[in-house]
């Protein structure tokens, strides 16, 4: 597979060969399908081209990608800008919080000031006052669910000083898998702010500038239908693309995924196709799905461009 973006070229096989332009990437498939090893073979061609990658590792498989442990190897703020109301939509998103309960987080969040570490936001909440019991209920709610968050792992990785500004200048791989399951998308959901933000000062490019890797990105872009308000992920996804960022979502069913991102995907894996798979890509009218044995994917470019290729086997970076 090449991968060409002004001359970027990146082979997954040795005779199977696409072109892609800029653009976002899925890679779906079965467990124990090839989906691991496919992105593995993309990143040691990004790596002997000196293309910086980030792979958001939910299960721990990418440690030989300079392996990061959060809390440990790795310490940021949860917001470097003003953007309080992303602070408060990530938490919506774990916690499911309430209608009020968001008001009451923006308006104490409102009397700081940037960067926000966890514990300000926690000292911040603390001491919004309150007028009656009803208020009183709504920031203990808030609260428990914060001072929770700020033990452990998260605590450690969330009250850094800096944001994680070299993260996006080399190749690493953050393992997610030292988190509870619930939280791995918290912190997923905070380093594409991150990485957004990094984005934005970079500028806008017609050249990949950045990879990044989604495993399990259904946790983090869930399916939504498409007349559903995109959500916070969504939104990061949409924009990355035109700051020279190519984001790679990986997920077992297209069915996991939201359709945004089907929709704005340049270059589509498949390591198990279906028609229904085909549809979903807008891709009806594709005459023949060839049989994908061990090793094969089929891949789906823009214009429902379809075909067999075969993907090398992974061996470490060479």
């Amino acid at each position: 597979m090449l991968l060409a973006e002004r001359g970027l070229r990146v082979r997954l096989g040795a005779l199977s060969a696409v072109s892609l332009k800029q653009g976002h990437i899925v890679v779906a498939g079965p467990t124990g399908s090839g989906k691991t090893n496919t992105v593995k073979v993309l990143l040691c061609g990004l790596k002997r081209r000196g293309i910086p990658f980030l792979v958001l590792d939910f299960h721990g498989e990418y440690g030989e990608f300079g392996r990061l442990e959060p809390g440990k190897d790795l310490s940021f703020n949860v917001l470097s800008t003003g953007d309080i109301e992303f602070v408060v939509d990530v938490f919506s998103t774990i916690f499911q919080i309430t209608e009020p309960q968001w008001y009451f987080l923006v308006k104490a969040l409102k009397k700081g000031s940037p960067p926000f570490r966890l514990s300000d936001i926690i000292a911040l909440v603390d001491e919004e006052p309150v007028r009656d019991w009803r208020e009183f209920e709504i920031k203990a709610a808030i609260l428990r669910r914060l001072t929770i968050l700020n033990e452990g792992v998260l605590g450690r990785t969330l009250n850094g000083d800096a944001p994680p500004e070299a993260l996006f200048r080399g190749a690493f791989a953050v393992d997610l898998s030292v988190l509870p399951l619930k939280y791995r998308g918290l912190l997923a959901l905070v380093l594409l702010k991150h990485l957004y933000d990094a984005a934005m000062a970079r500028g806008k490019s017609q050249e990949i500038a950045h990879v990044t890797v989604i495993e399990e990105a259904w946790q983090v872009l869930p399916y939504r239908a498409r007349w559903e308000a995109p959500s916070l992920a969504e939104r990061l996804f949409l924009e990355l693309r035109k700051f020279g960022e190519v984001v790679v979502a990986v997920a077992q069913r297209l069915d996991d995924l939201s359709e945004r991102v089907l929709r704005n995907a340049s270059l589509v894996v498949l390591h198990d196709a279906s028609r229904a798979d085909l549809q979903k890509l807008g891709c009806e009218d594709v005459e023949r799905i060839p049989k994908l044995g061990r090793g094969h994917a089929l891949v789906v470019s823009e214009g429902c461009l379809a075909r067999r290729v075969r993907v090398k086997l992974y061996r470490g970076c060479s």
